[in-house]
């Protein structure tokens, strides 16, 4: 009696085991999207504000981003580099300064498109950002026509909190090549 039962629980143990492996994502679509986020620090109406910052940041600030601060933004996205470019969407999130340098942000950005065939669909960029090299953070999800996206973005800086035409006074410009796949 019980090596019967022994052999049914190896068998059910068995085929749990088997059932949890993940399938790989079947990767439908690749879609390409290139945009330019607008980062701006203006004392009327930022699209980045500081929220917590401990008290010993500044006595270490070096850098863009003071060693620990974080964060929060509501950013426009546009076809081109220009403020006045087409609006394609916007970007929220935060980042937080995670090097005593002041050169590497902690980032989490939930991209929003909300023109064209992709209006209402979003997806998420979240890794370190280091601001002195490569940028490339990884998509991690989405929602709408890229849920369940994965992918990465590669990062540009066009202006950093410079007075041209192309950026408002305190602003900053990035350039996003995002490449998601997606079902």
């Amino acid at each position: 009696m019980r090596i019967p039962f022994l052999i049914l629980t190896i068998l059910v143990l068995s085929l749990q085991c088997n059932a949890s492996v993940a399938s790989p994502l079947v990767r439908d679509k690749e879609t390409n999207i290139l945009f330019y986020l607008h980062n701006i620090h203006a004392e009327k109406d930022s699209s980045s504000v500081l929220v917590a910052q401990n008290a010993n940041a500044m006595a270490h600030a070096r850098g863009i981003v003071a060693f620990s601060s974080v964060y929060v933004f509501d950013d426009v996205i546009t076809k081109g580099p220009s403020i006045t470019s087409k609006v394609l969407g916007n970007a929220q999130g935060m980042y937080v300064g995670t090097a005593k340098d002041g050169y590497t942000i902690l980032m989490v950005i939930d991209v929003e498109i909300t023109t064209g065939p992709f209006n209402g669909s979003s997806f998420v960029l979240f890794s370190r950002n280091p601001l002195r090299s490569t940028r490339e953070l990884p998509v991690i999800g989405g929602r709408g026509a890229f849920r369940m996206a994965q992918g990465y973005g590669m990062l540009r800086m066009v202006s950093v909190h410079c007075l041209t035409s192309t950026n408002p006074p305190s602003g900053d410009v990035i350039e996003y090549n995002v490449t998601l796949w997606h079902h």
